[in-house]
């Protein structure tokens, strides 16, 4: 009986085996996405050098030559419901749209876009971009299923001024 479950066994063994996920690292917040594995966002907290709150945000290329990423007027929501970073006070906004260190502001409002049919092309954008390097501190807090409030917890972390203490410093 021994040798019947052995050669049963044998090629169950042989049939299983790991495959070594082929990872992609986030440059901005540097978190590794294996595919198939549903992370949980993380809280992005960030100061400007002008108020571009109401401003639509795309993403750079590193050397921030270039947008490589940018939203469908659809993503932004609608009337009340958009996707406006919220004021944290002490000119901190917490990111709604999904930023990173290389993010670049359009001159185009959040209700501007939205009412667009289609996104705009590529050179389109680009003749939009008013400004390549608008941050000045950008921090990530961590998965937001680590916050029961997010909004008054990050508030609290700011004005006792422990956000370094609390999260990672990106720039």
């Amino acid at each position: 009986m021994r040798p019947a479950v052995l050669f049963a066994i044998v090629p169950l063994l042989f049939s299983c085996h790991c495959a070594k996920g082929t990872g992609t690292v986030d440059s901005a917040s540097g978190n590794t996405e294996l595919p198939g594995v549903s992370a949980t966002a993380h809280l992005l907290v960030y100061r400007t050098k002008a108020d571009h709150r109401a401003q639509v945000p795309v993403l750079l290329s590193d050397d921030g030559s270039r947008i490589i990423s940018y939203p469908h007027p659809r993503d932004l929501g609608t009337g009340g419901n958009m996707s406006i970073p919220l004021d944290l006070g002490e000119g901190w906004l917490l990111d709604r749209r999904g930023i990173g260190v290389n993010v670049g502001f359009l001159r185009t409002t959040y209700a501007e876009y939205a009412e667009l049919g289609n996104a705009p092309t590529v050179p389109e954008l680009e003749a939009l971009l008013v400004d390549r390097d608008p941050l000045t501190d950008l921090c990530d807090c961590g998965p937001r299923s680590g916050f029961t409030d997010p909004v008054a917890q990050l508030t609290s972390i700011i004005l006792h001024d422990s956000l370094d203490l609390r999260c990672k410093r990106l720039k």
